[in-house]
């Protein structure tokens, strides 16, 4: 069914009955028409000048290949349902440029989410708001890191962008909150990335290659985040992160994929830091492998820093990231310095003016961008 004919049928299916629903920072995101279904979408649209954007589920390797151009990044669009108080649905297509083959150039469609998720009632006070998703899910990482820094629409957070792993998978995911949830007030006026007052987790199993690769072994890859709220009393703002992946890179090889990433996180209503490190062996699609022997991963390293600061209650933000990996062995190393000023439309559009400036092994290239960002 093409895009166009689905949304007539979702707007016939809800009639006149149309309100906004708000997303996780309190900010109104998503169309609930008529109490049967809730509609939202994503449009990254950008004029780009320099180094080509390359994603981490693409087969071709990465090349320093230079565009000018307006192009369509990223384009979602995404249907939820709640079937009733403890079962719902989420169906999510991603529609981007194909880059590869004989149809390079056209609009590509693929799923991203499709999921079952239950919301058990578990009357604990210790393990609260737990929810489970099986299908095609989100795996446990990316999905918090983007409601911080929401700049996806300049190109991939750290981890993804380095080609480790994307955000979602063929799998289960376990999430909720350790202990009651956070303060209301703070969640909406704050930050709502993590509605738990003390600790959240999200915990889950998957085929390892990503959403859009098939699988290629019979090895399956555990992944999982704590987050905790060391002073949740008198110093709410500040959150700390653990994330592990340990498994095998999906190819026929199977060879070892194991992460761990530390993750530190400071959010006010005027501004956001982070900062994160991750040590590792391999990634998920075996990429970072010996060339004589591709069942003996590579070992890889590397560091990302963040920081957005909001000018009052002006529509403007300046915001800045310092990336730096390295695989051993082969000595590749990348070293990226990102940073961009936003004007906030409104809630729904935002227009960022940024530049990257990009050096792998002592070639540089300079990147700048004019991105519109469409969330409803």
């Amino acid at each position: 069914m093409k895009l166009r004919s689905l949304f007539v049928f979702v707007v016939l299916l809800g009639e006149t009955s149309i309100a906004q629903v708000s997303n996780s920072d309190g900010d109104e995101k998503g169309i609930n028409i008529a109490d049967l279904v809730e509609m939202s979408g994503d449009w990254f649209i950008a004029y780009r000048d320099g180094v080509k954007q390359v994603q981490a589920d693409e087969t071709l390797p990465a090349v320093n290949e230079h565009t000018s151009s307006f192009v369509l990044k990223r384009s979602y669009f995404t249907l939820k349902k709640d079937l009733n108080d403890v079962f719902s649905v989420r169906y999510t297509m991603d529609l981007t440029i194909d880059n590869e083959g004989d149809d390079a150039g056209n609009v590509e469609t693929r799923l991203k989410y499709l999921y079952l998720m239950t919301k058990p009632k578990l009357h604990s006070k210790l393990f609260t708001s737990t929810a489970i998703e099986v299908g095609m899910v989100h795996r446990p990482w990316l999905d918090y890191e983007q409601k911080m820094n929401t700049y996806r629409v300049q190109d991939n957070m750290f981890i993804e962008r380095n080609r480790i792993f994307n955000s979602a998978d063929f799998g289960l995911t376990v999430t909720g909150n350790i202990g009651p949830k956070m303060d209301d007030d703070f969640l909406k006026d704050v930050n709502g990335v993590m509605k738990g007052k003390y600790a959240s987790y999200s915990l889950g199993i998957y085929n390892g290659g990503g959403y859009s690769g098939i699988e290629k072994n019979t090895n399956k890859v555990v992944a999982g985040r704590l987050t905790v709220r060391p002073f949740a009393n008198s110093l709410p703002q500040l959150q700390v992160s653990g994330y592990f992946n340990r498994g095998k890179g999906n190819s026929e090889f199977s060879p070892d994929f194991n992460q761990v990433l530390g993750f530190l996180a400071f959010t006010e209503k005027q501004y956001k830091l982070t900062a994160q490190l991750h040590d590792g062996v391999g990634d998920f699609r075996a990429r970072y492998i010996d060339s004589n022997d591709p069942s003996r991963a590579l070992k890889n390293h590397g560091y990302s820093f963040f920081g957005e600061y909001r000018f009052g209650r002006s529509p403007f933000s300046l915001w800045g990231r310092l990336d730096e990996f390295k695989v051993e062995e082969i000595d590749e190393r990348t070293q990226r310095i990102i940073g961009g000023l936003t004007y906030r439309v409104n809630k729904m559009i935002r227009l960022i003016l940024n530049t990257e400036h990009t050096t792998v092994d002592n070639n540089t290239e300079d990147t700048y961008e004019l991105n519109l960002e469409i969330s409803f």
